[in-house]
């Protein structure tokens, strides 16, 4: 692209952008997460004998102005979480709260353009060292630097800089690095060098992109079977590698904004991407040639298998992951659990993070697990949005085409899961045999309704007594309640476990649980 062309898209790019509302900037899911954070800075802080003096009222009125005003809750926020920190609250400071570093894909073939871009949340403060800039280097996951993408984004004088407002550049990252998963690290500077902040987002450039994807879309066209599993998963693979050409299609906490995005980077939670993308179209294609060859590809699969379905809630294309184990003998019944992830997490989490130890243990064990999307990282597993049947949807699809023992399936997750858990295990008790609520036990009125009706059943609930997020005093009160209630209860307490960490400490325990565990029926009795 000639300078002249390349000027000619910058500012067609900023004229496009630089009058949206700030508002739009800012999503729900973006608050919803900085108060998460700062909750967890929050305890570390006060235990450390922080003073709150100055945070709990940015915090308190945080909170009050999440629904009316998502900006200045988010604006608050960051604030206290600065603070928190040490920092002192400067104009620079809050400078670096202010922007977005972004890209307009997560994909790339050879040869074709990207868009990184600087987008203000909201006015920018009177910051006076300017002029500002992002350097932004390619770089790998040490951060030592690849390449650096010259000139970089040239934020200038900053004060009159309103919310929407959007700089970027555009240019062509297979002429800096080869094919394959690349981080690119903006780093805000002012006029003295000094670093304010640094912001991350990743992407992958994919040889031949656009003959791949013909290769298989010709395929899958010309398909008569259109809705078994592998079928609908080569259609799933082809709309969301499409889609991330076209937009930032991140993985868990990936779609953050700013420096929310970094924190939660720094914390270990923003590191798996959605899918491999290269590695995925070809399994696309394996998929796709084995079905036009009239075969059943999955037929005799084993381990870690990246799924899709046409859900019955609205005819969508929705994704899970299942691990079979390798012994797996179609001529006897196995065990199934059913996983549903936290707030901010997608299908990936069980099985690709808490440092393997689930799929390890369905290997060991001798269960099949399945792991939901659940409609999105922020669902709460509703009716509404058809999370719940999700989860109804993905559980009976495996038992369908596995031999699973229906006396021996299984509900478990975590957070936001653990939730969905209470939720749609008491409601649906007769399709399972027993619970596993991790780190999202709350009591509530509905809660105690669903504890007192129906069916007892066998219920493990875990905490972790350094919870910032699930006060472990409810857990405990839920427990007790639902012994009380005549449910059967081990209530499985981590004197140093947080929020994460109970996920991977208390695998073992709840699939000794489970062992133990099976669904009585009226044979039984």
């Amino acid at each position: 692209m000639c300078k002249q062309h390349l000027f000619i898209a910058f500012s067609i790019l900023i004229i496009l952008v630089r009058f949206s509302p700030a508002r739009a900037q800012v999503a729900s899911s973006d608050v919803l997460f900085a108060r998460l954070s700062t909750s967890t800075s929050r305890m570390a802080y006060e235990q450390r004998g922080g003073d709150m003096k100055e945070i709990a009222p940015l915090l308190d009125e945080a909170g009050k102005s999440a629904a009316g005003d998502p900006v200045k809750s988010y604006r608050l926020y960051m604030k206290a979480a600065a603070l928190m920190s040490g920092a002192k609250w400067t104009p620079d400071v809050e400078l670096a709260t202010a922007l977005d570093f972004s890209l307009n894909a997560k994909i790339v073939g050879v040869g074709d353009y990207l868009q990184a871009r600087a987008t203000f949340l909201f006015d920018a403060p009177a910051a006076t060292n300017a002029p500002y800039r992002l350097e932004l280097d390619i770089v790998k996951n040490d951060n030592a630097r690849e390449a650096s993408v010259a000139p970089g984004i040239v934020l200038g004088e900053v004060k009159t800089r309103v919310g929407g407002e959007m700089i970027g550049l555009i240019f062509d990252p297979s002429k800096l690095v080869g094919p394959g998963l690349h981080l690119i690290r903006a780093t805000l500077k002012n006029n003295q060098g000094a670093t304010l902040g640094q912001y991350y987002r990743s992407f992958f450039v994919i040889n031949d992109l656009n003959k791949r994807l013909a290769a298989v879309e010709k395929i899958i066209e010309l398909l008569p079977d259109n809705e078994s599993p592998a079928a609908a998963t080569v259609r799933y693979y082809l709309e969301t590698i499409r889609l991330a050409r076209h937009t930032y299609l991140g993985g868990s906490f990936q779609n953050l904004v700013g420096l929310l995005h970094t924190a939660y980077r720094a914390r270990g939670l923003a590191l798996m991407e959605l899918m491999d993308f290269d590695a995925e179209l070809d399994q696309a294609t394996r998929l796709a040639t084995a079905l036009k060859e009239g075969r059943n590809p999955l037929a005799d699969a084993r381990g870690h298998l990246r799924l899709a379905y046409r859900s019955s809630f609205d005819g969508k294309l929705v994704p899970y992951r299942i691990y079979i184990p390798t012994t797996y003998d179609k001529s006897k019944a196995y065990p199934m659990i059913t996983l549903l992830h936290g707030a901010g997490g997608d299908e990936n989490n069980f099985m690709d993070r808490y440092e393997g130890r689930w799929p390890k243990l369905a290997e060991e064990r001798g269960y099949i697990i399945v792991a939901v999307n659940g409609r999105g990282p922020v669902s709460g597993y509703a009716k509404a949005n058809g999370a719940e049947q999700d989860v109804l949807d993905v559980t009976s699809l495996v038992q369908r085409h596995y031999r699973i023992d229906p006396n021996r399936v299984y509900l478990a997750g975590h957070s936001m899961g653990a939730g969905g858990t209470w939720a749609i295990g008491l409601e649906y008790r007769d399709r399972f045999a027993a619970l596993a609520p991790i780190a999202g036990t709350r009591p509530t009125p509905q809660l105690e309704t669903a504890l007192k009706s129906g069916r007892r059943m066998p219920i493990i609930i875990v905490a972790g007594a350094k919870d910032a997020l699930v006060p472990v005093a409810g857990c405990r009160e839920v427990a007790e309640k639902a012994k009380a209630l005549g449910h059967e209860v081990k209530y499985l307490e981590f004197a140093e476990g947080d929020h994460i960490s109970v996920v991977a400490s208390s695998v073992k325990d709840i699939f000794d649980w489970f062992d133990a565990h099976r669904k009585v029926t009226p044979a039984d009795r």
